[in-house]
C-alpha cells in the first residue's frame, strides 16, 4: 500500500475513532504498539523479530463531579528475544480518584508512584520508545519493586495555581509477591514537588523510601532514592532533563547508584495531519559505585512521524559504550548487564 493510500484511509478512519469511544461520562480506548527490533548478540551476530510490544485497553468513568474511576489492562510479548513468543497479560491502572478540591485530591489503587516525570509520561507519548536505564534499573523495577513503578496504595495531590503552579504528590504504596526468584516484601513512602515558575517550564524534585523484605533470608532493609527533573517546552521545541541518585536495592545496602539524562525534541508542522519529530537522548548511568568501570554512556536517537492523532511511526536506534556492571546480592557476585545496540522500527496506533 502506497503511503499516500495509508494516510488516506487512516483519515477516513479518524472521525470513527475520535467518536466511537466517547460518550458522556463514559471513555473507551483501545492502544496498539508493533514494532520491528534487530538487536547485537553479544557474539557480534544480530537477531530480529517483529512483535506486539503493547495492547493496551483503557476505560475512564466520571460518575460524579470530582470523581474519576480508571481500569487499564495490557497484553503483549516479552521485550527480551529470547522470550518473543511468550505472551503474557498485566494489570496496569486500576484505581478510583475524588477531587475533593484542586488542592487536594485522594487516588486509591493500583497506579505509578510519583516518582519521574519520564516515568510518568505515557509510552505513547515518548519521543524515544526506551526510557534508558536509569529507568529500567531503579526507577521502573527492582527485585524489590521500582522506586516510581506501579504498586497497590494511596496518594494525595494537589495543585496552587497562585504559587507558581504549584503541585504536590505524596503517597504510600506496598506490594509482595516473587521477583527475580526472591520471595519478597516492600513499602515505598514517595513524593514529588513540582512548580512552574514561567510558561513552559516545569521544574520538580522527587524522594522515594523504600521498606523491603527477603523472606527467604529473613533480612529487612531500606533504601533511598532522590531525583529532579526539569522540562522545557517553547514552540516545537521540548527539553527534558532528569537525574537520580540512591541506593542499588538488587545491590544491597551499601551500594550507590546514580544516573543523569537529556531528551531534545522539534516538531516540523508538514502539514494538517503531519509531523515530523526528530529527537535524541544521552545518557550516563552508574549502577553501582563500589564497582569500578561500571559507568555507562548511553546514545539513543529517533524520527517520528506523527499521522493525525492515531498514528505515529518511529525509527529508533541506540548504542552504549561501557560495560555496566554492579554488585548482585542474589548470585553474590558482580554481574554485567547488557546494554545492547538496537534498531527498530515501531508504529503506535489509538482507537
Amino acid at each position: 500500500m502506497k503511503a499516500k493510500t495509508l494516510v488516506a484511509v487512516l483519515m477516513l478512519l479518524l472521525p470513527l475513532t475520535a467518536a466511537a469511544w466517547e460518550t458522556g461520562d463514559l471513555r473507551l480506548r483501545g492502544r496498539l504498539q508493533t514494532r520491528f527490533e534487530a538487536e547485537e548478540k553479544n557474539d557480534g551476530g544480530w537477531t530480529s523479530a517483529f512483535r506486539l510490544r503493547r495492547a493496551r485497553f483503557d476505560g475512564c468513568w466520571l460518575p460524579a463531579e470530582g470523581v474519576r474511576l480508571v481500569l487499564e489492562i495490557e497484553g503483549a510479548s516479552l521485550l527480551e528475544m529470547e522470550n518473543a513468543d511468550t505472551p503474557y497479560t498485566e494489570l496496569k491502572d486500576a484505581y478510583g480518584r475524588i477531587e475533593f478540591d484542586k488542592a487536594l485530591r485522594v487516588q486509591v489503587g493500583h497506579f505509578k508512584k510519583p516518582f519521574s516525570r519520564l516515568k510518568m509520561m505515557s509510552p505513547f507519548e515518548l519521543f524515544l520508545p526506551a526510557r534508558g536505564m536509569l529507568n529500567r534499573h531503579a526507577v521502573a523495577r527492582t527485585a524489590h519493586g521500582g522506586y516510581g513503578g506501579r504498586d497497590v496504595g494511596v496518594m494525595l495531590s494537589g495543585r496552587f495555581k497562585e504559587l507558581a503552579r504549584f503541585r504536590y504528590f505524596l503517597g504510600a504504596f506496598s506490594g509482595m509477591g516473587l521477583q527475580d526468584g526472591l520471595e519478597e516484601s516492600h513499602k515505598d513512602f514517595v513524593g514529588r514537588l513540582q512548580v512552574r515558575p514561567f510558561e513552559g517550564l516545569r521544574v520538580a524534585v522527587n524522594a522515594a523510601h523504600k521498606l523491603y523484605h527477603d523472606h527467604a533470608k529473613e533480612t529487612h532493609n531500606t533504601a533511598n532514592l532522590f531525583g529532579a527533573d526539569l522540562r522545557y517546552k517553547i514552540e516545537g521545541f521540548t527539553l527534558l532533563l532528569e537525574g537520580a541518585y540512591g541506593d542499588n536495592v538488587d545491590a544491597g545496602p551499601g551500594h550507590i547508584l546514580w544516573g543523569v539524562h537529556g531528551t531534545a525534541a522539534y516538531e516540523l508542522s508538514l502539514s494538517d495531519t503531519l509531523a515530523l519529530i526528530p529527537a535524541v537522548m544521552v545518557e550516563v548511568f552508574d549502577p553501582d559505585d563500589q564497582v569500578d568501570g561500571g559507568r555507562t554512556l548511553r546514545i539513543a536517537g529517533a524520527i517520528n512521524l506523527d499521522i493525525s492523532e492515531i498514528c505515529r511511526v518511529i525509527l529508533f536506534v541506540e548504542g552504549a559504550g561501557g560495560d555496566m556492571q554492579a554488585y548482585d546480592r542474589v548470585e553474590a557476585a558482580v554481574r554485567r548487564r547488557e546494554v545492547p545496540t538496537r534498531v527498530m522500527v515501531q508504529v503506535n496506533m489509538a482507537f
